[in-house]
């Protein structure tokens, strides 16, 4: 599911060039429910070792973005978007509420007032779909250095890894969904109007992330790809990456 909210403001907002964790922030102070709010934020839905919070976030879409190199902040034209998912409805629906109920939001030192919301659910029915990011995706594996210390290596689209990492990652939120594995081999996803002016390299608090924007054609069950809609495409869904949106007017051959 898909929660579109809308926001206003007096004039341009001023923002930092990596507010990330703002959006990340904001999201869990309107959950309405606090012991949902707590969950997902100290535990989420356990697989084994790893964790999944289950929804992501667009980045803030406006009329226009500029950069005031002087300030080194981003200008953003309302109106402003923010897309939110996820494949548990429970989600957006106390997110939807504590929404309603503020009205308004504070984004760092801007507030926005909240003019509109939509909720949709825009379902996937063909084992063929494309898709437009609305915040970066990102396919990465962590490394032993020989010295005690990790480092972390982001793949390309490019990359014969980035397929199998993504398509790994799909299968354990599908099994966190729906309670049965996916069907074994089948997924794909190969970039369809990606370059290198795609790469964004950003900052979540200190932490360096690399990822893709662009377009991509996903190829699999319909379940799993409706996930890669609901629950995001590869890693750290819940701190804005991985957001994606059907492409419309796409049909299959």
């Amino acid at each position: 599911m898909q929660l579109t909210l809308f926001f206003s403001a007096p004039g341009q907002v001023s923002i930092p060039v990596q507010y990330g964790h703002l959006l990340q922030g904001l999201i869990y102070r309107q959950m309405d429910n606090p012991a949902l709010r707590s969950f997902l934020h100290e535990q989420g839905f356990a697989l084994g070792k790893r964790r999944f919070k289950l929804f992501t976030f667009s980045r803030l879409m406006a009329e226009e973005v500029t950069y005031d190199r002087e300030a080194g902040r981003l200008l953003l034209t309302p109106p402003l978007r923010l897309v939110i998912c996820s494949p548990v409805p429970f989600i957006l629906q106390e997110l939807g509420t504590g929404f309603l109920r503020q009205g308004h939001v504070r984004l760092g030192a801007a507030l926005l007032q909240i003019k509109k919301m939509i909720m949709a659910d825009p379902r996937v029915r063909q084992g063929v779909v494309q898709v437009q990011m609305l915040s970066p995706l990102v396919v990465y594996s962590t490394f032993s250095a020989g010295d005690g210390r990790n480092y972390t290596y982001y793949y390309s689209p490019f990359e014969p890894r980035f397929r199998e990492l993504v398509g790994n990652n799909l299968a354990k939120k599908h099994f966190l969904v729906y309670g049965r594995p996916s069907p074994p081999g089948d997924f794909d996803i190969f970039p369809v109007r990606v370059s290198d002016r795609d790469l964004k390299v950003t900052y979540f608090k200190e932490t360096v992330v690399k990822g893709w924007m662009g377009q991509y054609e996903l190829r699999g069950d319909s379940d799993l790809l409706q996930l890669a809609l609901d629950a995001g495409l590869g890693a750290k869904n819940s701190q804005g990456y991985g957001c994606c949106n059907l492409v419309e007017g796409f049909s299959s051959c």
